[in-house]
């Protein structure tokens, strides 16, 4: 029997994930590692020659393997850091990202002069966005909506995680249903949304980290990607008070078409896009007219 030490055992595995072709072989082992220990990248370093418990390492190469077929890093941590805050995530919710990170900082942005803002985040998934939200507007009061149980539970958990109960509300429904259930009709000074926008032609184009692995309920929008904007657009503006903030996260090239959209509506005024850091479209953003 194989007596490990940390620094073989993270050898080990980066020869096992080089092998299988992980581009980010080092640092995914390096990880896997200090997942499985509860310890810093720091303490790899320092305590390369403790020898470990058989369990550890049997532990650990179970997890090289499921990295090895390709399940991302964060579903197997179950952790994913966003806006400097640690999230719990599943496989039943996606991945934050930090094309994200670009629309709660535009948001937190636009609402720097409102004073104790209700917001309503619609497609929640694990909640990064609302979490955000009310972790950095410490007046603020955070509605988080979304139809899957799964996302529900794993947003509650992140709210707990991070002592926002008293200024979060979690609700289960399909997109603006239990917000006016809620009784929120012309209350709302934000609406912000990151919903399943990708496209009939971009699902097959997807990496296969993404394609194979994450919720494909939260990815797709339809033939052009735009559906659920169109349903949210439906009702929108009854649920924000005058000259309210209604935001989205878009795919890269949809800021177009959905402008249009809201301009049909011919209640938003003031509609313009952001790009990330990447210098692509990412976020479409307006006001409702006072």
């Amino acid at each position: 029997m194989v007596v490990y030490t940390i620094g073989s055992l993270l050898k080990e595995g980066v020869f096992i994930l080089r092998r299988s072709g992980c581009t980010s072989f080092y640092l995914d082992a390096e990880l896997l590692l200090c997942h499985i220990l509860n310890i810093d990248r720091i303490d790899i370093i320092k305590d390369r020659d403790k020898i470990l418990d058989d369990n550890v390492s049997r532990d650990y190469f179970r997890l090289i393997e499921e990295r090895q077929k390709g399940k991302p890093i964060q579903y197997i941590t179950r952790h994913q850091e966003f806006m400097g805050i640690d999230f719990c995530v599943h496989d039943k919710v996606l991945i934050p990202r930090p094309d994200t990170e670009t629309l709660v900082e535009k948001i937190l942005e636009l609402l720097k002069n409102v004073e104790k803002p209700k917001i309503a985040d619609v497609c929640t998934g694990s909640g990064a966005i609302a979490v955000s939200l009310a972790h950095y507007i410490p007046d603020a009061f955070v509605y988080a909506a979304d139809i899957s149980l799964e996302a529900i539970m794993c947003c509650s958990k992140n709210i707990e995680k991070h002592q926002l109960e008293h200024r979060m509300k979690l609700l289960r429904g399909d997109l603006l249903e239990p917000l006016f259930e809620e009784g929120l009709e012309g209350k709302l000074d934000a609406l912000v949304s990151n919903p399943p926008y990708i496209s009939k032609n971009d699902m097959d184009g997807l990496p296969a980290s993404v394609r194979c692995f994450e919720p494909h309920l939260a990815l797709y929008g339809g033939r052009e990607g735009l559906d659920f904007y169109v349903r949210i657009l439906k009702d929108a503006a009854r649920l924000l008070k005058k000259g309210g903030l209604l935001a989205f996260e878009i795919g890269y090239d949809q800021s177009e078409a959905l402008t249009r959209i809201i301009q049909g509506h011919g209640v938003f005024k003031n509609v313009r896009t952001e790009k990330d850091l990447a210098g692509l479209d990412r976020i479409v953003y307006c006001y409702l007219e006072e």
